[in-house]
């Protein structure tokens, strides 16, 4: 009996950790699909006349991204595909990451000009708002890369 009763109370705290852990793994993530425009448009109140602005000017950015983020991913494929070739060609490998470069380069541009459209249609407290958002969303994004 008292075999068992060890057992039993080290099977439930077994189920109880591997219960901590998923929740602690699985349960700190953002929600899939998640969209920063709507949480930037809720954050700053933006009225009817802003919300129309603002959906275009997201439209028109999101579509950018994903067309810069196309031609990277194909440049990258070039690139690894590459790996594959018994010589390397360093003039070859040195164009295609310039070109990735140029491509990260558009993409930060036309982020940065893509907030400051943004701040355009803010009231100037909005505009407060949104720069401390933009500020935190910076220092949220780069401990994210430092942690390991």
């Amino acid at each position: 009996m008292k075999k068992n009763t060890f057992l039993y109370i080290l099977l439930i705290f077994l189920v109880v950790m591997n219960g901590f852990f998923m929740f602690k793994i699985f349960g700190d993530k953002p929600p899939r699909g998640a969209n920063p425009g709507k949480f930037i448009a809720k954050e700053l109140q933006f009225d009817e006349a802003q919300m129309q602005q603002f959906s275009t000017i997201n439209d028109v950015h999101h579509e950018a991204m994903m067309t810069i983020s196309r031609d990277i991913k194909k440049l990258k494929d070039a690139l690894f595909a590459e790996i594959s070739e018994t010589t390397v060609d360093k003039a070859k490998i040195d164009d295609i990451t310039n070109q990735i470069g140029e491509k990260e380069r558009q993409k930060d541009l036309k982020t940065f000009y893509h907030f400051k459209e943004v701040q355009k249609i803010c009231t100037d407290e909005q505009r407060e708002r949104f720069n401390t958002l933009i500020q935190h969303a910076l220092k949220r994004h780069g401990r994210k890369k430092t942690k390991k």
